[in-house]
C-alpha cells in the first residue's frame, strides 16, 4: 500500500500541468506586431477602412482610436498570443469611453489573426478572429 502511494505521488510530479499558462504582463505592444495590417493587399494600397494600425501604445481602426493600458503575453505551441487591454474612443472623440480587449495571434512575420476577446459563463473566448496581412511599407525595421 505504501509503495502504491509513493508511485502515485512520483508519477503525479512528472505529469505536466497543461491547464496553467505562464501569462506575462508587458507594458507595450511588441515590435513584431507594430505597423499597418489589412485583410488583403488591395486594402493596404487604398488605405481602406478595414486597415488596423498598431504602435507600441495605440491601436487604431476606422471604428475607434485606442490607447494601450497593458498587454498580456501567453505562451502557445506556435508562439505567443497577445491580448491588449485598451481604452477606446470613437472617431475624433478625445476622452476614452470604453474598455476593450484585442487578441493578436501571429502566424508569421507577415500574417496575423486579430479579434476581440470576451468573457461569458464558459470563460474567456475569442470572437471575430480575422486574418490580416502586413502592409509592406509598415514592416518593423527588425523584420525587413
Amino acid at each position: 500500500m505504501r509503495t502504491t502511494a509513493i508511485l502515485a505521488i512520483t508519477a503525479a510530479a512528472f505529469v505536466p500541468n497543461t491547464t496553467v499558462a505562464a501569462v506575462k504582463r508587458i507594458e507595450f505592444i511588441p515590435q513584431s506586431l507594430r505597423g499597418s495590417w489589412a485583410p488583403a493587399a488591395e486594402a493596404c494600397e487604398k488605405a481602406a477602412k478595414s486597415m488596423i494600425t498598431v504602435s507600441a501604445t495605440t491601436y487604431t481602426s476606422s471604428e475607434a482610436n485606442c490607447k494601450v493600458v497593458w498587454v498580456s503575453e501567453t505562451p502557445a505551441a506556435r508562439g505567443p498570443i497577445y491580448s491588449a487591454h485598451l481604452q477606446c474612443s470613437k472617431g475624433e472623440e478625445k476622452a476614452p469611453k470604453t474598455q476593450f480587449d484585442v487578441i493578436f495571434y501571429p502566424k508569421d512575420d507577415k500574417h496575423i489573426s486579430i479579434g476581440s476577446r470576451f468573457s461569458d459563463l464558459i470563460g474567456s473566448r475569442f470572437s471575430d478572429l480575422k486574418d490580416y496581412q502586413r502592409c509592406s511599407a509598415s514592416e518593423p525595421a527588425n523584420t525587413r
